[in-house]
């Protein structure tokens, strides 16, 4: 059984917990332990105790994962539409192609360039500044072993690097959290300049050291130049002995013989930052696969001890994405933003780029939506050590999460997976794709993955000013973290995009002056949230309306269609997602009908729009997804020689299986169909050898 794809949800219930033990008469088999230096978890993120840190170079989001089955992927329908009317993925008529050899050519990826592809909010200029190469993703035969991590742990598909430029800066905001905007320690960097005797700002590790929180940097001498300590002049400056120098700048002969050891002999720091040599770091022109080779051996180091393995959390990320396209923009900071602008141009967030959690809290193949940058990793360490980062700016900090939405720190899953092992590739030389005859964008995988819940619950909608020749964009936000907004003009109008932001519990408006009475808007939310707005003023305030909602209760979206005329009103509902069916409502004078259509076969997602008869370029376009409910929670009671299990009803893609012990056998599932009672499934079991331990299972 592929543990990758399991998601485990409440507990493990053994003969000896005070529920079951005192009835069993059993004796019950010693669990893997999960800490060495701790039998009492605390179900929290206290019960972490190693960070592990590993960036590799040069990959966007696209480029690698996407055609991952249950990521916003090529397969993606929350998609920007560009001034030509054409979807994000055309790019000067190219569109996305897949490639099979690993070594092809690097790709301009400057903060000039990074710039201009940004135009503004419209991301459409990446053949004019990153060429043909931009467009080419990896097959996923070609990175088979990053396909069964992200399907056995927990991907990030909203994480963006921090600077829309090069390796430098990137990596400066992950060790320190800036690149120094206001010019105050050798800055603002926007390329990969390093100035003598270097930058002054305060890093992270000196901080660790200055509280007493253990840290090191695995480096060789061969290390591609991608330890941004070195470039300050603290650590430069630092003598042998020192920790600066110890820690941060100091060689290793061999990383994964010295990471190794170290986890051997149980003495790996709280705070690790592994940087791989040249070849094995992924820039173009060096293989993806070398790569995946030196992950592996990293991640093969850390299972040889076990309890160390169970008390860890790797990340795995990419400094940027070197000049490879990915279809979903990045937010961006409204003009002015303080520590966000030079010289006028936004600082980020930069192109998305790939970001694995590898720990027992982050199993199941699970996908996490929120929004995070190289700052999150930083603010994950805030929050575990307790130690803060004062360079991160105050935008942020409110627009990028801490990435501990995407851990389920009351369930961990330990153990290590067995997963695919990476071939070695070695490039000869240099190759430039061929671009396909026959275009068209390449299919994502099929499937769905566990998604993590998220702190937004976006809405918007559009309120016509009758006779006043503009249309309001309404905003909403009922999460509980900011969420991040562009409003963009699809037709009639001329105005540039707008980013802004929505605090929790908060409601922005904007307005717009319509052009021939005409409209026709989108908006754009975090995690796949897109509204279109379209239509005209009639100068009558008796318009129809359509307005989105979530009915939480039942698990769907939910259309209302208003009807404030004095004539019926015909809607049509037609279904994005197969299959692509449509539904005509007829809605008498003066009254309102709920349209709703449940998420279910669809893991949550939904594309829905709504026209009408007779109203000329009335239309309205709801695509996003519904929000994910908390892991369902297993129970059990022990009862007349069986135990009854009950889980939630919603869950019903859930099923329970049972082994006699967590370190051997296989999983069985329960023979037993659920019933629904009062909103919960209920199960029995009678006590038996192998019945010792239970967990649910997705099972869609």
């Amino acid at each position: 059984m592929n543990q990758g794809n399991l998601l485990w949800c409440s507990l493990l219930l053994a003969f000896g917990e005070a529920v079951c033990g005192t009835h069993a008469g059993l004796s019950t088999p010693a669990p893997t332990p999960l800490l060495a230096s701790s039998t009492n978890l605390t179900g929290t993120i206290a019960d972490v105790r190693h960070v592990v840190i590993f960036m590799q170079e040069n990959r966007s989001f696209d480029s690698y994962f996407g055609s991952l089955a249950g990521v916003r992927g090529l397969g993606d329908h929350s998609l920007l539409i560009q001034p030509n009317g054409m979807a994000v993925w055309s790019q000067n008529g190219l569109l996305p192609y897949l490639i099979t050899n690993q070594c092809i050519q690097d790709i301009n990826h400057d903060w000039g360039s990074g710039q201009a592809v940004w135009d503004n909010g419209w991301w459409d200029a990446w053949i004019p500044y990153k060429g043909t190469v931009s467009m080419a993703s990896m097959d996923p035969s070609q990175i088979s072993y990053y396909y069964d991590l992200a399907n056995a742990y927990t991907i990030c598909d909203h994480y963006f690097c921090s600077v829309r430029g090069p390796t430098n800066p990137n990596r400066l905001y992950l060790w320190s959290g800036m690149i120094d905007p206001a010019g105050t320690g050798g800055g603002p960097i926007i390329d990969n300049s390093e100035p003598v005797p270097g930058f002054t700002w305060t890093t992270y590790p000196e901080r660790l050291q200055a509280v007493g929180v253990s840290w090191k940097v695995y480096q060789q001498s061969d290390n591609y130049d991608d330890n941004a300590l070195a470039w300050f002049e603290q650590y430069m400056s630092a003598a042998p002995g020192n920790p600066l120098h110890d820690r941060g700048v100091s060689y290793v002969k061999d990383v994964i013989t010295a990471f190794s050891n170290d986890v051997a002999h149980a003495t790996l720091p709280q705070v690790s930052w592994i940087i791989a040599p040249t070849q094995k770091s992924e820039h173009p022109p060096f293989p993806p696969a070398a790569g995946e080779v030196y992950t592996r051996a990293l991640l093969d180091a850390l299972a040889a001890n076990a309890s160390v393995l169970n008390s860890t959390v790797f990340v795995l990320t990419y400094d940027e994405n070197d000049g490879f396209f990915d279809h979903v923009v990045p937010p961006t900071a409204p003009l002015g933003t303080t520590n966000e602008f030079i010289n006028g141009a936004p600082i980020g967030l930069g192109v998305r780029v790939p970001c694995i959690l590898i720990s027992p809290w982050t199993r199941g193949g699970n996908v996490c939506s929120e929004t995070f940058d190289h700052t999150s990793i930083l603010r994950f360490l805030e929050k575990w050590t307790g130690v803060g980062e004062t360079n991160i700016s105050a935008w942020r900090r409110q627009v990028c999460g801490d990435l501990t939405s995407a851990f389920d720190f009351a369930h961990p899953q330990p153990g290590y997976p067995s997963l695919s092992r990476p071939p070695d590739v070695v490039c000869d030389g240099v190759v430039i794709p061929h671009l396909p005859d026959v275009q068209a964008v390449p299919p994502q995988q099929a499937g769905h993955k566990p998604l993590r819940p998220l702190p937004y619950e976006p809405e918007a909608w559009a309120v016509v000013d009758c006779g006043a020749n503009r249309v309001w964009i309404l905003t909403t936000n009922s999460g509980s973290a900011s969420a991040h907004f562009g409003l963009y003009p699809d037709a009639f109008l001329t105005t540039a995009p707008i980013d802004f932001d929505v605090p929790p519990g908060t409601t922005v408006s904007n307005a717009f002056a319509l052009s021939s009475g005409r409209y026709a808007l989108s908006c754009y939310g975090p995690a796949g949230f897109v509204r279109r707005f379209s239509g005209a003023d009639t100068g009558s305030c008796d318009s129809v309306e359509v307005r989105g909602t979530v009915d939480a209760t039942a698990g769907g979206f939910v259309l209302v269609l208003e009807n404030p005329t004095a004539t019926q009103a015909t809607f049509t509902i037609t279904n994005g997602y197969a299959p692509a069916i449509s539904w005509s409502i007829a809605v008498d004078p003066h009254e309102h009908s709920e349209f709703s259509v449940s998420g279910a076969a669809t893991n949550g997602w939904y594309d829905l729009g709504a026209t009408v008869a007779g109203a000329a370029g009335f239309a309205r376009h709801f695509i996003g997804h519904l929000p994910t409910p908390p892991p369902p929670r297993l129970t059990a009671h022990f009862s007349a020689g069986e135990f009854t299990f009950s889980y939630p009803g919603w869950a019903s893609d859930f099923s329970v299986e049972t082994n006699s012990d967590l370190t051997g056998g296989s999983w069985g599932l329960l023979p037993v169909a659920g019933t629904n009672v009062n909103g919960n499934l209920y199960l029995s079991e009678p006590v038996g050898p192998k019945s010792l331990f239970f967990r649910l299972r997705y099972q869609p």
